[in-house]
């Protein structure tokens, strides 16, 4: 592992505890001012001020979903140029079932960051649509 590498994966660990912790204000800090979000609905840009205005109600949406954990289970780096890397990641979340049991679903995000200085998400990507996996894994009723 290199030096991008290793700082790039100890950011995105940062969201493992700052999500637990409802940090906002820590969770936030690691992307850029104006950012670029995307997934399977389109893109977006967005201003981490409403980010972090948002980032409440997403947490309490997870929690009623009944999630337990968020770990990354791996990251990969690609250098870009001198400024800029793409870090491609897998998440391992853990949803509570009506049976008390916990079940994992994996899920993929794509980041470009800005490692000049301390390092900004500039852009996230994420792969699937959260609802849709977990209705497939028969965590939300379909």
């Amino acid at each position: 592992m290199n030096y991008a590498t290793e700082v790039i994966e100890e950011l995105l660990r940062t969201f493992e505890h700052t999500e637990k912790q409802n940090d906002v204000e820590a969770l936030v800090s690691r992307f850029a001012d104006m950012f670029l979000v995307a997934g399977p609905d389109g893109a977006r840009a967005v201003r981490a001020s409403d980010f972090a205005l948002a980032l409440p109600k997403r947490q309490k949406m997870f929690d009623e979903m009944g999630c337990r954990s968020t770990k990354l289970d791996s990251v990969v780096v690609t250098k870009l140029d001198e400024r800029y890397v793409m870090a491609q990641t897998k998440w391992r979340m853990g949803f509570a079932r009506g049976d008390g049991q916990v079940k994992d679903v994996a899920v993929g995000s794509t980041y470009i960051i800005d490692t000049r200085d301390e390092p900004k998400i500039l852009f996230y990507l994420t792969h699937q649509e959260i609802t849709t996996v977990l209705r497939e894994a028969g965590i939300l009723p379909k």
